[in-house]
C-alpha cells in the first residue's frame, strides 16, 4: 500500500510540474552573432546517422516530444582538443514522438502546425545550423535538480561536462549566439559531442503564443548529441 502511495505522488507531481515549467536544464541565453571559431587540424565528418537531436515543449496543459534530424556538418580537432565545428538541424525532418500514450493522430496534426509558418515554415526554412564560435575548458559545478521529472542529474543536464561551447544558431533565418556545457569525448577517429540545454524560441521569431487557456511555454528544451568521425 505504501508503495501505490508513493508511485501516486510521483505521478501527480510530474503532472503539475510538466503543466508549468520547461525541464530544468541550464538555459542558453541569447546573444548577437559571433565570428566562428578557426577550423584547424584534422576534420571528422558528422554522422547524420548516429547522431540526434531531441526536443521537448511545454505549455499549460501539458507537454511534447519529438526530435530534429541532422544533417551534415564537420568537427575540427588539434592536440586531441575541439578547435571548431558545425552542422545542420533538418527542421523538415521534424518529428512528433510523444508524450508516452499519446494519440497518434494529435500527434500529426501538432507535427503539421509545427511546420507551418506559425512555428519553423520549414517550406521556406527547411534546415537551422549552427556554427561554433568559441570552445573553452568547463569551470563551474552542475548541480541536481527537484524537477520530478529528472531521475538522475543527467537526464535534462549533462552530469559531467568536459566544456564550454559557444556558437551561432540559426533558425528562421534569425542567427544568435549561445553557450552551454557540453561533454566532448575524442577516442582516436571518433568524437562524441554531448549537450542538453532549453532556449528561448521568441528569440529566433518562433512567438506563437497558443490558446488563450492553453498558453504554449516560451522555452524549449534541446539534448543533442553529435557523432563524427575522420
Amino acid at each position: 500500500m505504501k508503495t501505490i502511495k508513493v508511485v501516486s505522488f510521483a505521478v501527480i507531481a510530474f503532472g503539475l510540474f510538466a503543466c508549468k515549467n520547461a525541464p530544468d536544464a541550464v538555459k542558453a541565453e541569447a546573444t548577437e552573432a559571433k565570428d566562428a571559431a578557426s577550423s584547424s587540424g584534422a576534420v571528422y565528418k558528422v554522422d547524420t546517422t548516429a547522431s540526434k537531436i531531441e526536443w521537448i515543449g511545454t505549455k499549460v496543459s501539458g507537454y511534447h516530444t519529438g526530435t530534429i534530424g541532422v544533417g551534415t556538418g564537420e568537427l575540427s580537432v588539434k592536440d586531441n582538443q575541439l578547435t571548431a565545428g558545425n552542422f545542420i538541424l533538418n527542421i523538415a525532418k521534424l518529428e512528433v514522438t510523444g508524450p508516452p500514450g499519446s494519440d497518434t493522430a494529435a500527434n500529426r496534426k501538432l507535427l503539421g502546425h509545427l511546420k507551418s509558418k506559425d512555428f519553423f515554415d520549414v517550406t521556406a526554412f527547411p534546415d537551422a545550423k549552427f556554427v561554433i564560435t568559441e570552445v573553452k575548458p568547463f569551470s563551474g559545478t552542475v548541480k541536481d535538480s527537484t524537477d520530478p521529472r529528472q531521475e538522475s542529474i543527467s537526464r535534462y543536464k549533462v552530469a559531467d561536462p568536459t566544456h564550454t561551447i559557444a556558437g551561432n544558431l540559426t533558425i528562421k533565418g534569425v542567427t544568435k549566439n549561445i553557450e552551454f556545457p557540453a561533454k566532448v569525448t575524442i577516442n582516436g577517429n571518433n568524437i562524441d559531442a554531448l549537450a542538453k540545454f532549453n532556449i528561448d524560441r521568441t528569440e529566433w521569431n518562433i512567438v506563437y503564443p497558443g490558446k488563450p487557456d492553453d498558453l504554449i511555454r516560451n522555452d524549449i528544451h534541446l539534448g543533442i548529441e553529435i557523432k563524427a568521425s575522420k
